[in-house]
């Protein structure tokens, strides 16, 4: 690995190279490899090795688009920043925001103009960035499934997360326009071609593919028929396809079946590598396959009230080190606006979709003073340098550096950041499924302990005062001040949703929610002021509705006005 953090050190003294060769390239070249072809072709091989080896490792930085549209002036501030971080490569997943042409529905009202699409490439090429799209084709489809225009495609009538893979010529057909639509404004040598979680492999039309081969291999065999039927798309234009590696992973029967050029893509946010069934190592070893990691920033739990902090450093320390030692060769950092799951408005009986609407959304990144700016370093330091990091000591000198904090303060910060209580689950009403119909004191109390120990690290947090990059600490304040938000409504819901709540309480609790209300109409406030520019007006005004919604709901329930 002391060629990954040498050649990964050289990232902010050194463009792109104009040859287009990447690090995983070389990475594949076997020290015996390597011996075999020397002697071979001699001196030319010799050259070619000395090439390789100079060649930069691909480590980028994952966007999503699913929700939280930037405009074009915040992306290009990304793009600035992580460029200045040390990430060489960008993958864009645009999603509904991307402008197709002959599929022009897919489009979403946050959707760029073609221009703006070639004039961000155009920027982040200058700043060394190579942006590579990812195009979702088999799972995360509701963007493309909600729409009557593509209803032929649905494995379910009413999940519309995944296209039907046995309907490959069908599919072909669409998914060849959408990717030559990507093509002419993209001019990556790589393309992301998703995969993930495609959930529905046992759709009626799919356990009719499986024929004798039973569930396990029979699922297999149609998932990896389908994704070599979309690699071969973008493979005949000259691309190398990129897949998100869970699925595979847990259907491994029919690997040896996927082209050869395929990288796959490990996302792991802290887990054991043979999580989703198979260790990527072993089928790196057995099949000579290529491997590129992924920790990251933003993922479940999250939401717009908790970021796990200690959560996501603790994923750079300790993974990254194993997928180097693992010969993964390149790295992304992904980072996601949501779960990826949606609840629908449907319209009329024959199940017409109206809207889709994402199930949990996170909070929002704000570039350049982001809030997730320390986990992106670390992210970097973790790749640089060849020790696994230190979260502890990283954190007290980001601090530091950063935020001009003393030791002190730069403790006691993370000690904030990493408290339990900023990540803990409250249950209220009833375990799900549990056949009790209450919770037990202790799981009734939580709520409250949790909302007073939350407001204790809030009055430690305002004694923290930065002397430089106050905008970027202001969203730590922001989003303890959410959290606590948060709590303080599951207070009251748990009160409400217990066997103690009486007719006679809705006028306290009504009180209640409506001073609730009050205070979350100074954090939406707050919260345009923080991000605004990052993200639209509107959907500004969105994520604020969202956050308040159900506590208005609560609020008419128990009001009675009619």
């Amino acid at each position: 690995m002391t060629s990954f953090v040498r050649n990964t050190n050289m990232l902010k003294r050194n463009k792109r190279s104009q040859s287009g060769l990447s690090w995983f390239k070389r990475s594949r070249l076997s020290i015996l490899g390597t011996m075999l072809l020397c002697a071979s072709q001699g001196s030319i091989a010799n050259e070619q090795v000395e090439k390789n080896a100079n060649e930069e490792p691909v480590v980028a930085y994952h966007v999503d688009f699913r929700v939280q549209v930037m405009p074009i002036e915040a992306l290009k501030a990304m793009a600035k920043e992580v460029a200045s971080l040390g990430f060489n490569t960008i993958i864009m997943e645009w999603e509904a925001s991307y402008p197709y042409k002959k599929h022009s529905i897919i489009s979403n009202q946050y959707a760029y103009t073609r221009k703006e699409v070639k004039e961000f490439i155009e920027y982040s090429d200058g700043l060394g960035l190579d942006v590579i799209p990812l195009q979702q084709n088999f799972g995360h489809a509701e963007y493309i499934l909600m729409h009557e225009r593509y209803a032929y495609l649905r494995a379910d009538a009413r999940q519309l997360s995944q296209i039907d893979p046995t309907r490959l010529d069908a599919a072909r057909d669409l998914f060849e326009e959408l990717f030559d639509d990507m093509f002419s404004t993209h001019n990556s040598e790589y393309v992301h071609i998703g995969g993930d979680e495609t959930r529905l492999l046992d759709c009626k039309n799919c356990q009719d593919a499986w024929g004798d081969l039973g569930e396990e291999a029979g699922k297999s065999k149609i998932y990896v028929d389908y994704m070599k039927m979309i690699a071969e798309i973008v493979t005949e234009r000259g691309k190398t396809p990129l897949i998100w590696a869970d699925m595979i992973l847990k259907h491994p029967e029919a690997i040896k079946d996927m082209p050869k050029n395929v990288i796959y893509i490990d996302w792991n946010y802290g887990w054991d590598f043979d999580r989703f069934g198979s260790d990527p190592r072993d089928l790196i070893k057995q099949y000579d396959l290529q491997f590129w990691g992924a920790p990251s920033i933003r993922s479940g739990p999250d939401d717009y009230h908790s970021n796990s902090w200690e959560k996501h450093l603790n994923n750079m320390a300790d993974y990254i080190p194993e997928a180097k030692k693992a010969g993964y060769t390149g790295m992304v950092l992904t980072s996601w606006s949501t779960s990826g799951e949606y609840g629908y408005n449907w319209f009329s009986g024959e199940v017409e979709t109206v809207e889709i609407y994402p199930i949990r959304q996170v909070y929002p990144h704000s570039y350049p003073n982001d809030a997730f700016r320390m986990s992106t370093s670390a992210f970097i330091t973790a790749i640089e340098q060849e020790e696994p990091i230190k979260v502890k000591g990283f954190t007290r000198q980001y601090a530091k550096e950063r935020f001009g904090l003393t030791a002190a303060e730069a403790t006691n910060l993370w000690k904030i950041l990493s408290s339990e209580v900023m990540n803990n689950k409250v249950v209220v009403g009833s375990v799900k499924l549990s056949g009790v119909k209450g919770l037990t004191e202790e799981q009734r109390q939580l709520a409250q302990v949790t909302l007073d120990k939350v407001r204790e690290l809030q009055a430690q947090l305002k004694q923290i005062v930065p002397t430089i990059n106050e905008e970027e600490f202001s969203h730590y304040l922001l989003q303890l001040d959410l959290r606590e938000f948060w709590l303080n409504f599951r207070v009251i819901q748990g009160w409400v949703q217990s066997d103690e709540f009486m007719r006679k309480d809705r006028n306290t609790a009504v009180k209640m929610l409506e001073a609730l209300l009050k205070k979350g109409e100074e954090l939406n406030e707050r919260f345009e002021d923080s991000f605004s520019g990052a993200l639209y007006d509107s959907e500004i005004e969105v994520l604020n509705e969202y956050r308040n919604h159900k506590i208005e709901i609560l609020l008419d329930r128990l009001s009675n006005e009619r």
